[in-house]
């Protein structure tokens, strides 16, 4: 699903809302692997910054706290999230 702002959803839905696992690529560049109901972020999440050099551990939406690019593909992996490809920067 594209957003009329360039947004880009990939994932699951449900009664046209993203529910489920699901990527967000923002068309700012940073991409989000995360956890969705009824449209709204839930629970963790993690999102790479389109700079390819930092990433955030996300809740409910909100950022809580800069993290590695390591802990971030770790934090995917732990959740079963899916790792977007490609990560923002990657060559």
């Amino acid at each position: 699903y594209r957003s009329a702002n360039g947004d880009v959803y990939e994932g699951e839905w449900k009664a046209g809302e993203k529910e489920g696992h699901g990527v967000v690529r923002w068309a700012d560049g940073d991409v989000e692997s995360g956890f969705y109901k009824q449209g709204a972020d839930v629970g963790e999440a993690v999102r790479w910054m389109a700079d390819g050099r930092r990433a955030a551990r996300m809740r409910d939406g909100k950022g809580v706290e800069w993290i590695s690019l390591e802990e971030a593909r770790q934090t995917a992996e732990r959740l079963g999230l899916p790792l977007p490809s490609p990560l923002p920067g990657a060559a």
